[in-house]
């Protein structure tokens, strides 16, 4: 007797084949956001430790938070470690005497990013002792490449940063603040660099804020970002659901786009490709949101 060895017919294959590819369209979607959740978590995490570091850093300097350099019109150097930094007009400094790095490399930026020697008072330097770990002051952002002063620095200690600093909150004391819990003092970026960067940028003369709706700020995870706020407390938030008086604005918002001023409980724009409102500006007084 002939024995027949047992096979699947061609049907049977066609039906297992339909069956793992509706299970993999299902399941990688799942994946990839659980992937992402992760990687949200993560940097949630490294947001807190910044907001906490902000603190002891107030605590151990009479109150008061973290300090930058400003022009001699007020304006902050908000891109310190870039070797591209904000150059007034009129200056006569050239961006190496501005910045005041020990070295530079071939793109014309710090070579240890906002961690070089001499470098410009700025936040991710200061907030370094109470840290101790370079790795935290960068997310899952892309790190930003190119030829370009800003770029991601490979150099051994480089700061590199995914996140940047809410410049309202420089310069003034922590007692001083009338809603810490509502206040933000860090977010994320969409891209990491060697950048200790500042944004908003605060006017230390005048007390105004601009550059606070800008597309690659706040925008790293689905139009969202995590945000850590002066009383120490970290979360996700999406674009959306952040208003103007979370960065300090404290009156009127000027919002050129809209051809109008608006109340500082305003709502940020969903960030998209045209979003990137340089020009958005208010006053800012920390004492009265």
């Amino acid at each position: 007797m002939v024995k027949h060895k047992k096979a699947f017919t061609l049907i049977e294959l066609l039906v297992v084949i339909a069956i793992i590819a509706i299970l993999a369209a299902i399941l990688f979607p799942v994946f990839a956001q659980a992937k992402v959740a992760a990687k949200k978590a993560s940097s949630l995490s490294n947001v807190k430790q910044l907001v906490l570091a902000d603190q002891m850093y107030s605590g151990d300097y009479d109150d008061m938070r973290n300090h930058t350099a400003y022009d001699q019109n007020g304006w902050p150097y908000w891109t310190a470690g870039s070797g591209n930094g904000y150059v007034p007009a009129g200056n006569t400094y050239d961006n190496h005497e501005m910045l005041g790095c020990d070295t530079f490399d071939s793109l014309g930026g710090c070579t240890k990013g906002f961690m070089e020697n001499g470098a410009w008072p700025n936040w991710g330097f200061q907030n370094y002792p109470y840290i101790k770990s370079i790795p935290l002051y960068q997310s899952s952002a892309a790190k930003d490449g190119g030829s370009v002063p800003w770029s991601y620095s490979n150099a051994a200690g480089a700061g590199n940063a995914s996140y940047a600093y809410n410049g309202v909150v420089n310069d003034v004391s922590q007692t001083a603040i009338s809603a810490p819990a509502d206040l933000i003092s860090v977010q994320g970026k969409i891209a990491t660099g060697r950048e200790a960067l500042i944004q908003p940028t605060k006017n230390i003369t005048l007390r105004i804020a601009n550059g606070i709706d800008i597309n690659w700020m706040g925008n790293t995870y689905d139009k969202g970002d995590n945000y850590g706020f002066t009383d120490g407390h970290a979360k996700f938030i999406k674009r959306t659901g952040v208003k103007f008086r979370n960065f300090g604005m404290s009156g009127l918002v000027h919002v050129p786009h809209l051809g109008t001023d608006v109340p500082n409980t305003t709502s940020l724009t969903d960030p998209g490709p045209t979003t990137n409102y340089w020009d958005t500006w208010g006053d800012c007084d920390v004492s009265a949101l």
